[in-house]
This record gives structure tokens, C-alpha cells and sequence, in this order.
């Protein structure tokens, strides 16, 4: 019986997706479903599917090619829908899961007096083999003000019970912050969440490239705004939590004014009153100060 289900979508990174389903075949009580993004037919998808051929046939994985690129959102709620194990977890193509720790957090999780909906936890950050520092490989957040407020969390983090994803809608169909708006959504939904503090799987960062480098689409941000919205709705704030807050949704929408109307008068104006001139915190400051920069520099960090 398949009490766990793994999901692991993949996209354009042949040589290190067998690693990463390796370390979660871990015994028959937890089912892999590998979910091909790369396009039916492409050759990405090709040698995907012969490298992984061995686990296919003798049926270790299910193995879902789909028709087009879809997304990372849309290919983890297509595998949602074919898991058959109570719980659901998740697993970058690129990461892997440390020897024992996964059925660690699933007895945890399974064996909480209150019955959360979620549990999540830590993880190790390597590059090239070696463990570097990182200020996000803690999960943050284990009730909705402090997610709301400081909420920080990976795709690979959540374990979450099936009908739980299927009561809040599984993932957006959104390219940028996932695995944030799909917390937000359970919180929305009064969920509760449990943490197990230890870290669960390693996450890799190739050639020196940071996850946070380059632009990002506007999209996935307006959006963990919207819902971030709601939930201040649901939670009691104080006046400086409420500030900081407007003080973040401000600065995105200073972001969308840029990419929809362009670096003028009026754009320098909404930045200097309602970001600049409304900073209260040394670091709101610091944050202002590196917008007003980027503005003389002409440089837009976010993309359509």
C-alpha cells in the first residue's frame, strides 16, 4: 500500500535526474512519479526517457511524458492527480533526498496529536559537492501571521496530504513562487502546518548560479501579493506589521508601473512618496535606497 507519493517534475536536466530519483526510491511504502516537461518528442524528452528506461519497464517509476512544455506548476498537479498515497511530497530534478530523513518526516507528520494538513522542513544547500551558507534553507512559517510576515519555503520543504492539495486546487499555473503561493492558499483555507526542524533533502546550485540571479516574471509576485491580501484579512496585525506589509505590496506595485508604463516623472513621484518617504525601518530604508539607485541606472529586476 502507498502511503507517500513522490512527485518529481523534470525539464532539460538529463544527466542529473536519475540521481535525484534514486534517492526516493526508498521502499514500496512510496510511489516516484516522474513527470517529463521537456515536450512529447523533443530530444530532451527522448533521452530522458531512455536514460530512465530501466526504472520504466520494471515499473519502479511512473513515468509521465507530456504533450508540451507546460510549466513546473501544471506538471506537479498533473502528477497530484496519478498519486495514490495518502501524503504528497516533492523533489526538484536537480536536488535529492538524504538517507532516512524522508520517512523520518513522514512518521513525524503522521503521528502529530493535532493532525496538520502540511509539514514541512529544512534543507542543506551544496555547490559542487560542499555545503555553502544560505539565509533560506530554514522553513519559516509554521503558523499564517509569521508566513504572511516572514514566510520562507522551498517547492521540496512541503509534505502535504492529498486531499488537502486537492481541496485547495494544487498549484498555480504561475513561473515564479509556487511553492509560497500554494502555502498561501492553505493558510487561506485555515490549514494547519507542522514543522519537522531537520533538514530533509539537499538542494544544489550549478556553475556559481545563485537562484535569485536575473529577472523575474512580475506575475508570480502580483500574485503572492493578491493572496497575501486575503490572508492579512484573516490574522490580527499591529500598525508597524500592517506598514510593513504595505510598505512590500507598494514596492511591487511600483515594479508593475515600471514594466507597464516605462521609468518616468510619475513613476520617480509613486516611488518617492509612497516607498521613500514611507520607510520606517532601517531596512525599508536600505531598500529604498537601492530602488532609487536602480532607477538612476535604469534597471528593472522584474520582467513581464
Amino acid at each position: 500500500m502507498v502511503e507517500l507519493s513522490i512527485i518529481i517534475p523534470t525539464y532539460g536536466r538529463v544527466t542529473k535526474i536519475r540521481n535525484a530519483i534514486q534517492s526516493a526510491l526508498i521502499n514500496s511504502l512510496c510511489e516516484v512519479i516522474v513527470v517529463d516537461d521537456n515536450g512529447k518528442g523533443s530530444e530532451h524528452q527522448l533521452n530522458t526517457e531512455s536514460i530512465l528506461e530501466d526504472l520504466i519497464v520494471s515499473k519502479k517509476i511512473k513515468y509521465i511524458p507530456l504533450e508540451k512544455n507546460s510549466g513546473a506548476g501544471i506538471a506537479r498537479n498533473i502528477g497530484i492527480k496519478q498519486a495514490n498515497g495518502e501524503y504528497v511530497t516533492f523533489l526538484d530534478d536537480d536536488d535529492f533526498f538524504i538517507d532516512g530523513k524522508l520517512l523520518e518526516k513522514l512518521n513525524f507528520f503522521k503521528h502529530q496529536q493535532e493532525q496538520p494538513a502540511v509539514c514541512c522542513s529544512h534543507m542543506q544547500v551544496e555547490e559542487n559537492g560542499k555545503g555553502v551558507l544560505a539565509n533560506d534553507d530554514k522553513f519559516v512559517g509554521h503558523d499564517a501571521k509569521t508566513f504572511l510576515l516572514s514566510g520562507s519555503c522551498y517547492t521540496s520543504m512541503i509534505m502535504i496530504k492529498k486531499s488537502v492539495l486537492e481541496a485547495i486546487g494544487g498549484f498555480y499555473d504561475t513561473p515564479y513562487l509556487q511553492d509560497h503561493t500554494l502555502m498561501l492558499k492553505a493558510f487561506i483555507q485555515n490549514y494547519s502546518v507542522c514543522v519537522f526542524a531537520e533538514n530533509v533533502f539537499v538542494h544544489t546550485i550549478h556553475n556559481g548560479a545563485s537562484i535569485t540571479t536575473g529577472t523575474r516574471p512580475i506575475a508570480g509576485v502580483q500574485l503572492r501579493c493578491k493572496l497575501e491580501k486575503e490572508l492579512s484579512n484573516k490574522v490580527t496585525l499591529s500598525a508597524s506589521e500592517q506598514n510593513d506589509l504595505n510598505y512590500r505590496w507598494s514596492t511591487i506595485d511600483y515594479h508593475n508601473y515600471w514594466l507597464e508604463h516605462g521609468r518616468n516623472f510619475s513613476l520617480f513621484k509613486f516611488l518617492f512618496t509612497k516607498i521613500v518617504w514611507r520607510s520606517r525601518t532601517s531596512e525599508q530604508l536600505y531598500e529604498s535606497f537601492k530602488l532609487l539607485v536602480k532607477f538612476g541606472m535604469k534597471y528593472q529586476y522584474y520582467s513581464k
